[in-house]
């Protein structure tokens, strides 16, 4: 039986790899290639930008983002980290529709957000 602290270990080691993991995505993916160096820009003015190097960065003067993004199954995936505000650090795929610069996500449960791709 393996001993609590390894365990611990284990599942702290695989959250710790995870979102280096998560970083690495098929640049000849056309969504990646769509996404990659843009930024999604709310109606706010609240702006996401998508690295190329799979890294997530943004905000504005009273919310930071950070964390890892790529595309998995023609899914757009992200985990936010810090300095990301708690209740919003998550870790999810969305449905991505691109029309112009127009970007529409849809989450699992269908709620969908549309921002500006810049």
């Amino acid at each position: 039986m393996m001993s609590f602290f390894k365990a611990t270990a284990t599942i702290c080691a695989a959250l710790i790899a995870a979102p280096s993991a998560m970083a690495q995505s098929d640049s000849q993916d056309p969504l990646f290639q769509q996404l990659a160096g843009k930024s999604f820009v709310g109606k706010t003015g609240l702006a996401i930008k998508l690295e190329p190097d799979g890294t997530i960065s943004g905000g504005n003067d009273a919310l930071k983002f950070a964390g890892t993004w790529t595309v998995e199954d023609g899914k757009y995936c992200r985990t936010l980290t810090e300095p990301t505000p708690e209740p919003m650090r998550s870790s999810g795929c969305l449905e991505v529709s691109i029309d112009g610069d127009q970007a529409t996500l849809t989450s699992e449960d269908g709620t969908t957000r549309t921002y500006t791709l810049k």
